[in-house]
């Protein structure tokens, strides 16, 4: 065969295809889970808005119709996103009251943090401006409640270790209000407010700080004796 020939054959030769990708097989609770996170990713970038159903089936590479397969609509997405939410702020919240002896951990700042994680402020705000909190299985008063509770048996548990009075029931309901009122204002609005006053990261870590500070003070001043404060 001729060299012209063979540069013919050559280049009429069909290419090669490729070997079909192996198609990944998944677990209803994998997909689930994977579903979620990228609800919750754009959630934390876009607000609620995101959370559109051929973008979230396009980060995760399924198709829309696999997303309904597994939560029947988009308020279905949002309320299984919501459920999740909940239970994960739950658990932050809770452990960091349950560490607030650790010194390693400061439990003010725990609780900015899970409010500010994964845009689970902005998630809670739209529930509650929508309509949609008796739509979850833990609904944000019942979880208001839970906290309250906790800190309540703490502030009890060191009344009685330092030999102090009992501290009021409404007092430390109070106090959890303005910690969770504060902190879900940081985390929506908290750093269009820092920049406006010209802080940076370092200015809104320490303005945390001074409001564990305030709080501190003021347990310290209703959970210990009357006297033993005197001349600080």
């Amino acid at each position: 065969m001729s060299s012209t020939a063979s540069s013919h054959t050559a280049a009429t030769s069909p290419t090669p295809a490729k070997p079909a990708q192996k198609r990944v097989r998944r677990t209803a609770e994998e997909a689930r889970r994977l579903i979620l996170d990228a609800a919750e990713k754009r959630l934390a970038t876009q607000g609620p808005e995101g959370i559109r159903l051929q973008d979230i089936a396009r980060d995760v590479g399924i198709s829309h119709p696999a997303i309904l397969h597994h939560f029947e609509s988009r308020e279905g997405l949002v309320k299984a996103l919501i459920a999740r939410t909940n239970t994960q702020l739950r658990e932050k919240l809770l452990a960091a009251l349950s560490n607030a002896d650790d010194p390693a951990q400061d439990p003010i700042e725990s609780v900015f943090e899970a409010l500010s994680d994964r845009g689970t402020a902005r998630l809670l705000a739209w529930l509650l401006l929508t309509g949609r909190v008796t739509d979850t299985d833990r609904s944000p008063q019942m979880l208001m409640t839970e906290i309250a509770d906790q800190l309540h048996a703490y502030r009890e548990e060191n009344a009685s270790q330092n030999g102090a009075p009992a501290p009021d029931r409404e007092d430390t309901f109070f106090l959890a209000m303005l910690t969770t009122s504060v902190a879900f204002g940081d985390a929506i609005i908290g750093r269009y407010l820092a920049e406006e006053a010209g802080l940076d990261e370092a200015g809104v870590k320490r303005f945390r700080n001074w409001f564990g500070k305030l709080l501190r003070q003021h347990v310290e001043r209703t959970d210990t004796p009357a006297g033993d404060d005197e001349g600080k």
